[in-house]
Parts: C-alpha cells; structure tokens; sequence
C-alpha cells in the first residue's frame, strides 16, 4: 500500500496551498499498489485498475478531496482510449480546479461546502463563472467553450446513476432535452490565408538552419499541421522508385493528430517530389546521419530533428517559427498554420484535377477534414479570383512551385548560422 500526502517534490509558496489544486498520480509507477490520498481527517483511495497513465484528483483550498469531482474524474479516466483522450482527462482536472476556485471565491450557495454547491450550480451560475474566468485571461471563445463543456458533461455525469443521481437532468443548464445550448457561443471560422510563394521563400529564409527550412518546405508541400509534421517517421516516407515517373506527387500516410479518444487517426495526403528529394539530401547531411541516438537506418527515427539533433516538441517548433518570420520581416501575426492555408490555395489555384471540384476534394484529403463543408471555408476567394491571382492567369504546376521554393529557399550544411546550445527531451 502506498499513501501520499498532498505535496510536492519541490517546494512550493504558501499561497500554492490555498487554492484549489490537480493531483496526478502515476498508475505506472504504483502499479498493482493500493494508493491512499489522505490526511488526518480523510482518506480516499485512488482506483489505478485500468489507468493507462495517470489517475487525477482535485483538492479544494484546505486540501480536502472533492468527492464528486474525484468520483468524475476516476469515471472519465476508465474511458480513455475509448471516449476521452489522457490529455482531456488531465485537463478536464484543471478546469474543474478553476470552477472550485471560484466556487470559493463567490459561492453561489455561501452556507453549503464545495461538493454541495458543484451538485446545485445552474445556468446563471455558470454564466457568472465564465464572465470570471474571461475577466481573469480566459478570453478566446475556444477557451471559455473548452471550459464550459467541460463543466456541462461533470453535471450530466451527476444525473447519472453511476453518480448517484446527485442532480435532476431536468434541470441542466442547457434546458430540458438541451435546447438552451451552449452559453458560449462557437466563433466563426477565421478566414483562411493565402499566401504567395513568394512570402513562403522569404519565411524559410528567415531560417538558419537547412533542417528547419526543410521541415517547414514540408509543412507548405503537404498541408500538415504542426504535431503531424514533427510526429512522422522514416518508415512513413514513401520509396519514390515505386512510383511511375510521370507522378509529380506521390502519396504518403500520415499519424492524424485528431482522432476520438486519443486514437491515432490515419490519413493520406501527397508530398512533391521536390519535397522528397530534398528530405533525403537533409538526411543524407552529416548532422543527421550520425547522430548517436538512433541506428542508420532506424525506421522510427524523426524526419526532421531540431539544430541539435533533438526530437521537436511542437511549442519549440513554434517559437522558432515566429523568430523566423520576424527576421523574415513579416507580420507578427503569421503563424506556421497559416502554411496549410498556403497550401489549400496552391492546390486550388493549380492544374490538379479536372475541375474546381476535384481540387476541393484533393485539399479535402490532404488537409484531413471529414466534412467538405469545413473545407468550403476555402471558398471565399473564387476562382476566377485565384485564376486571376495566378501568373499571367495560367494554372500553378505545384511540381513546379515546390522546386522553385527548395532552389531558392535552400541552405548548405557549411552556411548554417546558428548552433543552438539550449537542452530537450533525448530519445529512449
């Protein structure tokens, strides 16, 4: 048997330990063990039994264990895999924390404890909650939604009988059947970007480093979003002799960074021969050839790996975009994601397929959108406009573009700038 009190490794300020607070406990590391969450007046027990990773509880201000959001949070946790990813789970934990905070701060019910005003909260309640929470930095609707739903599916879980039937489903928030809705509405779509091939050279000039430009050219070529892109592997890189030389494109199966419950979600999209080429000349490069890390010829060896031969992490990958694109001179505004943006437009504006339909359909696959619907967000430029926006009003030869951009964009192992002496994650 295991116990542990509510502490941490490292020392934290006092004030830490007056709000409420998300505690992680390894299931790995206490495999087979009972484990205890307890203090002098109260003891729960922590179900690691079916938890793939870690197993999450909330405290409130004193350090009490609140019993319904423990109970909710064990619940969902069973289900990852299934309905729930890890990651929600562990979020979920944290905007629970932030509802109790409040709670504590402004209880709707000042005479009743934590558990008991989380079991009577109502629409207005949550409605007070999240004008707090975007007086308090919570200000995107994404952000405010997240949590809100969040919210909503624990108080559906208490009309549950696995809860108890703490609460009446005829009084959700959303109304009888759920016709009330979300309080937080959902934004409309940003409108997409479209940028030249022009503006993509100058971006990846910004770079200092051949694997950096290399990994963004990659990005532009097939559509990807930034975790698909630091995610693929050796193995997921097509062998170009198996394909007809008249292929300008060939396809290649990407780990979706979407998929339902944390499931990884397949997809095909197409990557320039260009693009491949240049791929294999970065790997073919010194600095990734003998990395020690990893075998030769490892299959499960990064595509792309950082200027010290790390593995990237998507926040690093990031934070070295926008220092491009400021040296680039460009907006501060531009983000790596506006890449697939480029990279919907570039198809829609080229000679693929037999009309604007087929195109459609193409970017559809390559960006990973089930629904067509969202790929019509695509549409607000015509195509007659992006005939226009085209040279001379001729059809873009995408083979041609993504030459265009490696010859031009393209940097030799002795005219890198920079040696990064920062640390990261080494592969195991």
């Amino acid at each position: 048997m295991s116990e542990t009190a509510y502490s941490s490794a490292r020392p934290r300020p006092l004030d830490a330990y007056l709000e409420a607070s998300l505690i992680g406990v390894s299931s790995q590391r206490f495999k087979g063990e009972q484990v205890l969450l307890s203090r002098p007046d109260q003891t729960v027990e922590l179900e690691l039994n079916g938890a793939p990773e870690a197993v999450y509880s909330v405290t409130d201000s004193n350090g009490f264990i609140v019993r319904t959001v423990q109970a909710w949070l064990s619940h969902i946790g069973r289900q990852v895999g299934l309905t729930y990813s890890a990651y929600t789970v562990q979020q979920y934990g944290k905007t629970m924390t932030y509802l109790i905070r409040w709670i504590e701060k402004q209880p709707p019910l000042p005479s009743l404890s934590v558990d008991e005003n989380l079991i009577g909260l109502n629409r207005s309640d949550l409605v007070n909650w999240l004008q707090y929470m975007k007086k308090h930095g919570a200000r995107s609707n994404k952000t405010l939604l997240a949590r809100e739903v969040c919210a909503h599916e624990f108080l559906d879980w208490l009309c549950t009988a696995d809860a108890g039937n703490l609460r009446d489903a005829e009084n959700s928030p959303r109304g009888r059947d759920g016709r009330a809705g979300n309080i937080t509405k959902r934004s409309s779509p940003n409108s997409p970007k479209f940028i030249e091939t022009e503006t993509v050279v100058r971006v990846l000039k910004g770079f200092h480093n051949e694997c950096e430009r290399c990994m963004f050219h990659a990005q532009y070529d097939m559509g990807l979003r930034i975790s698909e892109l630091i995610g693929l592997q050796r193995r997921d890189l097509p062998n170009e002799a198996g394909f007809d030389a008249a292929h300008e494109f060939i396809p290649i199966c990407v780990n979706g960074a979407k998929g339902r419950g944390g499931t990884v979600k397949e997809r095909i999209t197409l990557i320039s021969r260009a693009v491949l080429r240049r791929i294999k000349a970065y790997h073919n490069s010194a600095e990734y050839r003998l990395d020690s890390r990893w075998a030769f010829n490892d299959p499960e060896k990064p595509v792309f790996l950082t200027a010290n031969q790390l593995m990237w992490q998507a926040r690093n990958a990031a934070k070295q975009f926008k220092a491009a694109v400021r040296r680039a001179g460009l907006p501060e505004s531009f983000r790596s994601h506006w890449l697939r943006h480029g990279t919907a437009f570039s198809v829609l504006r080229s000679d693929a397929g037999k009309d604007y339909v087929d195109r459609m359909l193409i970017v559809q696959s390559m960006l990973g959108h089930n629904d067509l619907r969202t790929t019509e967000i695509y549409t607000q430029i015509s195509p007659a406009m992006l005939e226009r926006l085209s040279k001379a009003g001729r059809r873009l030869n995408r083979l041609e573009e993504a030459e265009t951009i490696r010859s031009e964009s393209w940097l030799a192992p002795l005219r890198h700038k920079e040696s990064r002496g920062h640390r990261g994650p080494k592969h195991r």
